[in-house]
């Protein structure tokens, strides 16, 4: 249970301003009163998420009238753009064809690595093949067959890509289930899906799932990988035929359902999407074709899959890597020190991560630097960095000559000596960092850029099997989601509503009513966005997070969350104000980044149910929010927030596959602190 300093002492006053009792884990902000809505437009209001310039446009197809989701044209950009290009799959067959293809056409050639004991072993695609058939035959022995749901409750790791393709071979599907997820949210998806059985990867998963043996009808097997179920599988399989498997395998068309995946929740419950084989063999086929040439410079090198199954983006980017014959390697969640040291061992060309990753990497090389008293050549070559690329993101959109002589020099000075060892502990193959959703910074992009490694947003939903926006490798542009992968259109409708349409999109919820959806229906995803003058978007909030004060000011939230959010120190942020008189906010802390910052600045050390409590830490966030509050809109800074003593956690805050918190959850468990900070 959270709890929360209430501590009664003197009133201070930063030298920002903020204010804030002793030893209160409260902050209040002197500001104008609110800004009325009479004096306050819609375009006023998304002005702070807009950027501004032309550039030279690409190809961008205007929405019809018989197309468009409804409502009126949003007058103020490009309302609609679209990626008419076709990839074409094949109408029979699964996606487990791909593994057995490759390994019958190309056995030799690496199709995943493991690392075992600091050393990378590597699978060839026919020895891949084998396992994949050895674990199905176990399954099918076990009693699973075509259209039983399998949940999988496990960390990125080789056994979870071994079990898609396995339980794929059979017409299985199988359905993640977050690893750190606490009972009753294993026991709802489980219940919802109705799941036949479910693979663990540890005892603590393990003693999670147990008891629902007895109280869920459907379910009958519990394995569990550390102690060896797998292998036992391998053996009771034995028996079996692999014509047995290829029967199952080779009825599957592009229309059989392979995988039930869950909404992020954040409205409510989250849904149970089906998804199909076709639609991602067609978002990985999108994705390879999109992104060739990134793929052919990481032929060698290959993709590490660091971000959790329960993210679609994970899967279709396992399936574009094995189908494009990419190197495919795993890595469980870690601290970023500890992501550095696995990088420099597995040598990826590819990272595939959470957006909190890029952002906790570099906090980590500027604590290594802080502890070193580099933080004077630290800051200097993050700023040539940031400039470098910055000219050069410019340059690529007709918009500048490029970097200039003596911005030139620092840079290729700062890259013999900063960035280019840089690159070398991460593995020195690593140039593309893409990442599961939107949110970053644009400097903290260009601040890798300018390093030499892209980052790359994307944006998507389960309903959509995954991106269906991705920052391009040839154009990208930071702080936006890119432009739409091939067969997707993206629609801006007349409240800033993001609407999606393409082949890959999903046809129905687990146990919806009325026909399936088809590929020319449109999908309304509860995002607040806009589209720039070249077509890249940009994802300013969700539709259901947006509220107005008592001043009747409309605000979203999101950017000044993420703006908070990237400080080092702060996990969390949680802006609120529905029909009060101003925005405030509830922040969490990284308390293992807290205790860093303490020790180097001379600060004592305090339990972490107190550590909210110290006044330089306060003032340290309060900088943050001031800072933050110089990008919002006039009537949506915040004016008070609260630091809280714990994080927040799947089932208790955080969705199954989220980052973000649940904003009702929040507002209904933290009522009577939202209240404390209005009535102080």
């Amino acid at each position: 249970m959270t709890t929360l300093a209430e501590g009664p002492g003197a009133r201070v006053t930063s030298a920002s301003g903020l204010q804030a009792p002793t030893g209160d884990s409260r902050f209040r902000i002197p500001y104008p009163r609110p800004v009325r809505a009479k004096t306050f437009s819609r375009g006023q209001f998304l002005a702070s998420a807009r950027t501004h310039g032309r550039a030279p446009a690409l190809p961008c197809r205007t929405v019809s009238r018989s197309l468009r989701p409804g409502g009126h044209v949003n007058t103020s950009g490009p309302n609609q753009v679209s990626n008419p290009t076709v990839v074409h799959i094949p109408k029979l067959g699964g996606l487990a064809d791909m593994v057995f293809d490759r390994g019958a056409g190309n056995p030799r050639e690496v199709a995943i690595r493991i690392r075992q004991g600091g050393r990378l072993h590597d699978i060839e695609a026919f020895a891949f093949g084998q396992d994949v058939m050895s674990v199905a035959k176990g399954l099918l022995s076990a009693g699973v067959r075509g259209g039983d749901r399998v949940g999988v409750m496990s960390r990125p790791r080789y056994e979870w890509t071994l079990l898609d393709f396995a339980l794929w071979s059979l017409g299985a599907l199988p359905v993640p289930v977050p690893h750190d997820a606490p009972a009753d949210l294993a026991e709802w998806i489980l219940k919802d899906v109705e799941a036949c059985a479910c693979i663990v990867e540890d005892t603590n998963q393990a003693m999670t799932v147990a008891p629902l043996l007895s109280r869920l009808r459907s379910l009958r097997h519990l394995w569990q990988m550390d102690t060896g179920a797998l292998n036992e599988l391998r053996a009771a399989g034995r028996p079996c035929h692999d014509q047995d498997v290829h029967q199952y395998r080779l009825s599957l068309t592009a229309d059989s359902p392979a995988t039930i995946v869950h909404t992020a929740g954040s409205m409510g419950r989250p849904k149970a999407c089906l998804i199909t084989h076709g639609n991602l063999r067609r978002a990985a086929g999108n994705l390879l074709h999109a992104y060739g040439s990134a793929f052919r410079e990481g032929s060698s090198g290959g993709v590490l899959l660091y971000a959790p199954f329960q993210h679609l983006t994970t899967r279709v980017m396992q399936n574009a890597a094995l189908l494009g014959r990419i190197p495919l390697s795993h890595q469980v969640p870690c601290s970023p020190s500890a992501l550095t040291r696995v990088l420099r061992t597995a040598r990826p060309a590819i990272l595939l991560a959470e957006t909190h990753t890029a952002e906790g990497m570099v906090a980590a090389f500027r604590e290594t630097a802080e502890v070193d008293g580099r933080m004077g050549s630290f800051g200097l070559a993050v700023d040539v960095a940031v400039r470098y690329a910055e000219a050069q993101e410019r340059r690529r959109h007709g918009q500048g000559g490029g970097p200039g002589a003596k911005l030139a020099l620092q840079h290729d000075l700062f890259d013999r000596n900063v960035y280019a060892p840089l690159r070398k502990a991460l593995g020195g193959r690593l140039r593309h960092i893409v990442l599961c959703g939107t949110g970053v910074r644009r400097r903290l992009g260009l601040l890798w850029a300018g390093v030499g490694i892209d980052v790359h947003e994307s944006y998507g939903l389960a309903e959509t099997t995954g991106p269906v926006a991705l920052g391009p490798p040839d154009r990208l542009k930071h702080g936006t989601a890119g432009r739409p992968l091939p067969g997707s259109s993206l629609y801006i409708d007349s409240v800033d509503q993001i609407w999606v349409h393409g082949a890959q999109n999903f046809r129905r919820y687990v146990g919806e009513a009325g026909t399936a959806r088809t590929p020319g229906d449109w999908i309304a995803t509860g995002d607040i966005g806009r589209l720039d003058a070249d077509g890249h978007l940009m994802v300013v909030g969700r539709v259901g997070d947006a509220f107005e004060t008592a001043g009747g000011v409309r605000v979203v939230p999101l950017p000044l969350e993420n703006e908070i959010r990237a400080h080092p120190l702060v996990v969390h942020c949680v802006v609120v104000g529905q029909r009060r008189p101003y925005p405030a906010a509830l922040i969490t802390l990284d308390l293992d980044a807290v205790a860093h910052w303490m020790h180097v600045s001379g600060r004592p050390t305090k339990a972490e149910d107190q550590v909210h409590t110290d006044t330089a830490l306060q003032a340290e966030i309060n900088r943050a929010v001031v800072a933050a509050n110089k990008t919002a809109p006039p009537g949506s800074a915040i004016r008070t927030f609260r630091l809280l003593s714990r994080q927040f956690i799947v089932g208790h805050g955080l969705s199954a596959s989220s980052v973000r918190p649940a904003r009702a959850w929040v507002e209904e468990r933290f009522k009577a602190d939202i209240d404390a900070l209005y009535d102080a």
